[in-house]
């Protein structure tokens, strides 16, 4: 009877030392975060700190966004990137990793923790077990796993959105959707039929701008390069007479 006991035990310690292994691989690559929620329940968040606005709530960001504190937010240069976001925490989450995009920032008590995640309502539930959505919302704030990922929007390729003030000496735009890597570390205009591309500058988030004169007309091609040195030519992405507040989608995109 005692050795069947000690049997018991020992399966017992061996299935147990097996789980273990197998959650702490499971996180391997994550790191410790703080997420929380903001605006509505099943709302879409804003774009607002990286220039994307209202975009957010459409496809491909489908509200699958987050604002990041100091850390995430990089002063603009985290516009764009993709993070697994992974709550563990039980009943309430799945503990099956959720995928969004920085795109704005969250100041203030989000610095009080290195890392953290201010998330749309529809990102914070999207972490929650079947039926547990609310309840975890209801939380406020739990603590979670994060990790860097690539972006993937599916068959969506750069877009460029036209600054509103945008104008014959001033062009200025927000880059939209870039896979992979999803930051940008250089982009450059070129006019129609030039090969010669003028830098832009990183004004603020994910906005771009440059000065021009009347001469420099489109059709125009941009020169992007990632931040880990991949670049990508989109020719003849925006028309010459492209209006302000549009956006218009080229043919390429990173690899994601």
């Amino acid at each position: 009877m005692a050795l069947h006991v000690q049997n018991f035990l020992l399966i017992f310690v061996l299935i147990s030392s097996h789980m273990l292994l197998a959650k702490t691989n499971e996180l391997e690559g994550f790191s410790p975060a703080l997420a929380t929620w903001y605006g509505e329940p099943y709302g879409a968040g804003s774009g607002g700190g990286c220039g994307w606005s209202d975009d957010v709530q459409f496809p491909p960001f489908s509200a699958m966004i987050a604002a990041g504190n100091a850390n995430i937010y990089l002063k603009g240069k985290g516009c764009g990137n993709c993070y697994q976001i992974l709550c563990t925490r039980v009943p309430y989450c799945s503990t099956i990793p959720i995928t969004v995009t920085i795109t704005d920032e969250c100041p203030g008590a989000c610095n009080d923790v290195p890392f953290a995640f201010d998330l749309s309502g529809t990102a914070f539930g999207a972490m929650s077990s079947p039926g547990q959505a609310d309840a975890l919302r209801n939380l406020g704030r739990v603590d979670v796993q994060y990790r860097r990922v690539p972006c993937n929007y599916g068959s969506t390729n750069i877009a460029f959105k036209i600054d509103a003030m945008a104008n014959p000496y001033w062009f200025a735009m927000t880059i939209e959707f870039c896979a992979g890597d999803g930051g940008l570390s250089s982009v450059g205009v070129a006019s129609d039929g030039s090969q010669q591309f003028r830098l832009m500058k990183n004004i603020w988030g994910a906005v771009w701008a440059v000065d021009v004169d009347p001469s420099f007309r489109g059709p125009y091609s941009f020169k992007l390069i990632s931040q880990i040195d991949e670049p990508v030519i989109a020719t003849n992405a925006v028309p010459s007479d492209f209006v302000p507040g549009q956006s218009y989608y080229s043919l390429v995109n990173f690899r994601s």
